[in-house]
């Protein structure tokens, strides 16, 4: 049983809060998710109680945690993606798992590479959903052309380095980690953008590794419970009308084309 008391704070959609999603529901460990509703953030942010206190960073997500089993109980407050994702990493793990600090250092950093630019990809695009037409030609094809493949190509190309020092694809007994947690939450958001590109990350695709990841992440029991119980697949990526799952699939279904891959 474990001696955590996890609490997480953000808003009531996927965005930056996917990856975290998954290391805490494929861990098994109970945990408490408080959604913040936008309207309740902003008026939080006016009356001042929005401090460096009580959100670290200024902003959500907000991990809680308290050791139940120390004498003190004191609550241990973080905020960012990238930091959460590393902390969770470390205190989930199963007495004996290697962890991302006893790798060398060029594995270390190389991980570190892959999940930040996870992040970073995600983040870049969630910012495109501000605008009605984002989804629609042309910014969808710059979308795809100048970001999502760079991404894919990059991280394709990094886990297969990364392959030569470890595994990178997690079995179903290995501990999920947040490099597996950041490349699956980009992978999922990118095969609702574009559905055809699950093509590209099937075996004899462009992306195979990726999709090894990406499937072998999802398809995990504890994940895919979780995934229904709380219908995550319905809520919205982005606080924007625009970042639904309803929008998405809607401009997909109109724009997404079979010859997505055809040229690269």
């Amino acid at each position: 049983m474990s001696t955590y008391h996890i609490h997480i704070t953000y808003f009531p959609v996927r965005a930056r809060c996917e990856p975290v999603l998954l290391l805490l529901a494929d861990s098994g460990i109970q945990f408490e998710y408080e959604e913040i509703p936008l309207v309740k953030w902003g008026k939080m942010k006016k009356t001042g109680k929005v401090t460096p206190e009580t959100f670290p960073s200024g902003g959500v997500p907000v991990l809680r945690v308290t050791d139940k089993s120390s004498e003190q109980r004191s609550e241990f407050l973080l905020g960012e993606t990238s930091a959460i994702l590393s902390y969770l990493e470390e205190i989930l793990a199963p007495p004996g798992a290697m962890l991302n600090k006893d790798l060398p250092l060029q594995t270390r950093v190389r991980t570190q590479m892959i999940k930040e630019g996870s992040l970073f990809f995600t983040n870049r695009v969630w910012q495109l959903s501000v605008e009605k037409d984002w989804l629609a030609p042309p910014s969808r094809d710059k979308i795809w052309k100048t970001i999502t493949i760079r991404y894919l190509r990059n991280t394709e190309s990094a886990l297969g380095e990364l392959q030569k020092a470890m595994k990178v694809v997690p079995e179903k007994t290995d501990p999920l980690t947040a490099l597996h947690a950041a490349v699956t939450a980009a992978i999922t958001f990118i095969t609702q953008l574009f559905p055809s590109a699950k093509r590209g990350l099937m075996p004899g695709g462009n992306f195979p590794l990726c999709g090894q990841l990406w499937m072998a992440v999802m398809t995990r029991p504890k994940v895919v419970a979780y995934w229904e119980e709380h219908t995550i697949a319905q809520k919205a990526w982005t606080i924007v009308e625009y970042g639904t799952a309803e929008w998405i699939a809607r401009e997909a279904a109109k724009y997404d084309s079979p010859s997505l891959l055809a040229k690269l």
